[in-house]
């Protein structure tokens, strides 16, 4: 058996005893029309459906269809951060609220307990990625998580069937588990001139070359529509801003020699000046640390050189045609 040092027993025991003696979060009454506002998270739930229903011999109840949400009330993400440096217990959930229903009987599958959980909070940063051939460094800018967040006005929810005794209403309480001693606000969400791209959403450089995993060619306007093709070093055609788009979840993508966004508006060309169009509006998906995929808004395909020229189609997930490596010009 393995002696555990003194000290150390005593650190471990010290810190478990400090996180078992931490305050418990506060639970909430709620009701359809009476949500919780905790730390700017709206909690609540609504009635979807109301019936009555046989459960074997145990007679009738009420069987309610719920519909549970936290929408984030203030103008700015609510951002749970990854701890930095070393940590003993680095556990970060991302539960936001916990819904109980102290009545549900849980009979025939259902729920007594509901928990919404926040996204994961990806941002493009500047990152030093190695060779392992030649042994070189270099700057790429690519998606890393971060934590987890419920963006500015966003709605999460989910729904679940509960069952409580016959003519009883759901007694429900909620409780916000977001730990907020790691939790921080970030204007950069806010909901302010909505559809009006700002500054690229990294940083570093403004400006990247999208280069396409599958054929090693770079996104480019060089002769007029936007093509992936091998580019000279300097070309300012063949660099981009990724642009978020304030209030929302979406991206514009700038070329840096044209004022011309990638759209799907005209698909000859796969250009347009409006980037106010749902065309020029792209969701950026992450696909590992490397790659990552543009899903159009207004078609949900995605941005791809499956068939040689650029397009936006739907492809099969694991199409390598779809996926773009973020490059410093």
């Amino acid at each position: 058996m393995h002696k555990i040092p003194y000290v150390l027993l005593l650190l471990g025991l010290a810190m478990l005893g400090t996180v078992r003696g931490q305050q418990q979060p506060q639970a909430f009454k709620v009701t359809d029309t009476t949500p919780a506002v905790f730390n700017g998270l709206q909690m609540g739930f609504s009635i979807l459906k109301q019936s009555e229903k046989e459960v074997g011999n145990k007679g009738n109840f009420s069987r309610y269809s719920l519909r549970f949400y936290v929408t984030n009330t203030t103008g700015e993400a609510k951002i749970l951060l990854f701890p930095q440096g070393f940590t003993l217990l680095n556990d970060l959930s991302h539960d936001v609220a916990r819904f109980d229903c102290l009545n549900a009987t849980g009979a025939r599958f259902t729920n007594k307990q509901v928990t919404l959980t926040a996204e994961a909070c990806n941002v493009l940063a500047n990152v030093e990625d190695k060779d392992c051939a030649t042994n070189k460094t270099q700057q790429n800018n690519r998606f890393v998580q971060i934590g987890y967040w419920v963006k500015a006005g966003q709605t999460i929810h989910t729904d679940a069937i509960m069952i409580v005794p016959l003519n009883e209403y759901p007694s429900m309480v909620v409780t916000p588990v977001f730990n907020t001693a790691r939790l921080v606000g970030n204007a950069f969400n806010a909901p302010v001139n909505q559809g009006i791209p700002q500054q690229p959403a990294f940083n570093g450089p403004p400006y990247v070359k999208l280069k396409n995993f599958w054929k090693n060619t770079y996104l480019n306007n060089e002769l007029g529509p936007a093509t992936c093709t091998p580019i000279d070093q300097g070309w300012w055609s063949a660099q981009w801003q990724v642009i978020p788009v304030n209030g929302t979840n979406f991206y514009n993508i700038k070329n840096r020699w044209k004022d011309v966004y990638i759209s799907t508006e005209d698909p000859a060309s796969m250009l347009s000046v409006n980037y106010q169009s749902r065309g020029s509006m792209w969701i950026v998906e992450p696909v590992d640390n490397t790659t990552v995929r543009f899903r159009n808004l207004a078609n949900n395909t995605y941005l791809n050189i499956e068939y040689g020229s650029l397009q936006s189609t739907k492809l099969q997930p694991d199409a390598w045609s779809s996926e773009w490596v973020m490059e410093q010009p």
